[in-house]
């Protein structure tokens, strides 16, 4: 082996080690929204219900409570600021060429870690309709090489 192969070899493990550490970053960056999400989720219900116990306190009833009550507006507003989770939804093809390339590839690597479609698509902040295409050329690549093995 040439010492520019030898570059070239380190030159890729060192890149699929660079794509793997980012790759293990978005997902990171995923379970944190996830976590965020319920924390935020959760202190809206405690809010939410605080609200409610207050009118039953008042009222006996949120059943009673008059709909011009100040007790009321405080849970028809509160509602309104229910925590939304929500994650990016690109097409591949508004981005540029290389980082389509990579995206495909870390999708690969997802589906080839047991991940859903719907959370790769979220931990990649792709369309869900763009996970599973990519996903099935990916299926399509593996058994058109295995039959290619088995025909050798």
């Amino acid at each position: 082996m040439t010492h520019e192969q030898i570059e070239y070899r380190n030159y890729v493990a060192r890149e699929v080690e660079l794509m793997s550490k980012l790759l293990d970053l978005k997902i990171r960056n995923y379970e944190k929204n996830i976590r965020d999400h319920k924390r935020a989720n959760k202190r809206f219900d405690n809010e939410l219900l605080t609200l409610i116990h207050r009118c039953e306190g008042r009222y006996k009833s949120v059943l009673k409570v008059p709909d011009d009550s100040p007790e009321w507006r405080a849970i028809v507003l509160k509602r309104t600021e229910q925590p939304v989770l929500s994650f990016r939804s690109r097409k591949m093809g508004d981005m540029p060429a290389h980082e389509a390339a990579e995206i495909r590839h870390e999708v690969a690597e997802l589906y080839n870690r047991g991940y859903p479609t719907t959370t790769i698509a979220n931990i990649l902040g792709i369309r869900i309709n763009t996970a599973r295409i990519t996903i099935a050329h990916h299926q399509h690549q593996i058994n058109s090489q295995d039959a290619r093995k088995v025909n050798s």
